[in-house]
């Protein structure tokens, strides 16, 4: 039995695009292992685990998200903890997810093993200063270079591809796994039930989604999920009559927050680029659910809803915008009705269970 060990820099709890790779793998009758750093020790009782036939390791170097600089140090240490644990081991394949995880596992690699980088997004937008973007985009390269195979989910990391490293290229997009949603029904309610699922990151976007339906009685705001932003809005949701905000959610869970949605708002930050090209799972996720789906002005998901009918687009910053389309679209349900008959038309076309088979081009 061939053995693959992965590298993700969370605690996989679990790790939704990790747990499909892994456990599809797993399928194929590989001996799947993760090592995983919970920097915030959240897990600590859980050190190893098992969950469907995938093994987990975690590593505790604490360190806090989102304090920047300040997380090298422990960062370093998980690198050298992953290389003590894995120098005696034997394995076949090293699998990196994200520009971080690659890191950790050019350091740990063995020499017989192969080396994949399992890109989940574009990873050059993310520095705001144009020195840093520079750093990131070199790296990327670097590490391109020294993989064996180049994992991408959007046409925006080709592009940037350099043209030795092309064939290495394997197409993985962020589907969702539809035996997840096959069995969503959607449940009957007066109000208007819109909502965020998934990572909760973005407060100014989703405080503004709050504040526009703030004195709409007939209108519920759900946000399901965890996240840096989601202490913060829980903090103000006692000020607001027509707000839950429910916190962490097991991915199996999904389908029925989904049954409870009339909407799905799916708004990012748009001065980011990362945020204008992608397309996050939680949209493939609204389409196998037929949830009409609002999302930002002027990115790849607006032209996508506006092609096939099945949303709405807002500017997430303009206050009285969103107040404006909410009110709209309260008043006048029945549009929601086209959209959904106009989401059945492509249900089914963005499954996981179709485009996760092109991992076996890597493992044979």
């Amino acid at each position: 039995m061939k053995k693959i060990k992965m590298i993700v820099t969370n605690s996989f709890h679990p790790d939704i695009r990790v747990y499909k790779e892994a456990k599809y793998l797993t399928l194929k009758g590989f001996d799947v292992e993760i090592l995983c750093w919970d920097r915030q020790n959240e897990f600590k009782n859980k050190e190893v685990e098992i969950i469907d036939s995938i093994k987990i390791k975690r590593f505790f170097p604490f360190a806090k998200y989102g304090t920047g600089y300040k997380q090298i140090i422990p960062f370093i240490k998980f690198i050298k903890e992953c290389k003590n644990y894995l120098k005696n081991k034997e394995f076949d394949y090293l699998h990196c997810h994200d520009l971080d995880g690659i890191i950790v596992g050019y350091f740990c690699k063995s020499i017989n093993c192969k080396l994949i980088f399992d890109m989940h997004e574009f990873y050059e937008v993310n520095g705001k200063k144009q020195k840093i973007r520079y750093i990131i985009r070199f790296l990327v390269n670097y590490f391109q270079s020294k993989s064996d195979n180049i994992i991408y989910v959007n046409e925006m990391q080709k592009k940037v591809v350099r043209n030795k490293n092309i064939k290495k290229l394997i197409y993985l997009p962020n589907y969702p796994d539809k035996y997840n949603y096959i069995e969503c029904q959607k449940t009957e309610s007066d109000k208007l039930r819109i909502s965020y699922i998934g990572a909760v990151r973005q407060y100014n976007e989703l405080k503004n989604l709050m504040d526009a339906c703030k004195e709409m009685s007939d209108v519920e705001i759900l946000i399901h999920g965890a996240g840096v932003a989601y202490e913060s809005l829980k903090n103000i949701e006692k000020k607001y009559n027509n707000v839950r905000i429910t916190g962490k959610y097991h991915f199996t869970q999904s389908a029925k927050l989904y049954s409870k949605t009339d909407l799905l708002y799916a708004l990012y930050p748009t001065n980011s680029l990362q945020y204008r090209i992608s397309y996050p799972v939680k949209f493939f996720e609204a389409i196998i659910t037929k949830t009409p789906i609002i999302v930002n002005s002027g990115t790849v998901l607006e032209n996508f809803i506006k092609e096939h009918d099945i949303g709405f687009a807002v500017d997430g910053s303009n206050f009285e915008e969103i107040r404006n389309l909410v009110m709209y679209i309260n008043e006048n349900r029945y549009i929601l009705k086209q959209k959904i008959k106009n989401l059945e038309k492509i249900q089914y076309n963005y499954s996981w269970e179709e485009v996760v088979k092109n991992l076996d081009k890597i493992y044979t």
